[in-house]
């Protein structure tokens, strides 16, 4: 092969290497995890009132956050009453509300709280209160390779 075309060839992958490209971020306690756009993030987690099981469902894309799901047992303190329907015992809706580019959750260990993000768990029951940020970032192509930051 010519000499140009790899040299150009090589420049090229390494400049798209560092191309911006939108990703989800979930930190907490110095924590953090990449993961792309389009995630299904589902967070299950005991209602510190009522205490039983919710479990929210939210997508992230390039606009931003978006809660698109829930499910809960009963009705009560913060819960929804617009149902939409019921299936195995819970009550469940659909939606499509902007959370925005960033958010904060805050849980205490009653909550047993768990955050998976396409079937990968980044958080599990903590047992001191927690702070965790969710966040629409750019960050170079190849951390998001990486998934590190």
């Amino acid at each position: 092969m010519n000499r140009k075309i790899l040299s150009f060839l090589i420049i090229g992958f390494i400049i798209a290497l560092f191309f911006p490209v939108n990703a989800v971020q979930i930190s907490y306690e110095g924590r953090s995890y990449l993961f792309p756009t389009g995630s299904e993030i589902k967070i299950d987690y005991i209602h510190s009132v009522e205490r039983i099981e919710v479990v929210e469902f939210l997508i992230g894309n390039s606009s931003g956050f978006y809660a698109v799901g829930m499910e809960w047992g009963d009705f009560g303190a913060g819960l929804p009453e617009d149902i939409q329907g019921e299936k195995d015992g819970n009550y469940y809706k659909h939606c499509d509300d902007y959370l925005g580019r960033d958010f904060q959750y805050w849980f205490i260990p009653i909550n047993h709280v768990n955050i998976t993000v396409n079937n990968v768990t980044v958080l599990r029951s903590p047992s001191k209160p927690l702070l965790v940020n969710f966040r629409m970032r750019k960050v170079p192509l190849v951390v998001m390779m990486i998934r590190r930051w």
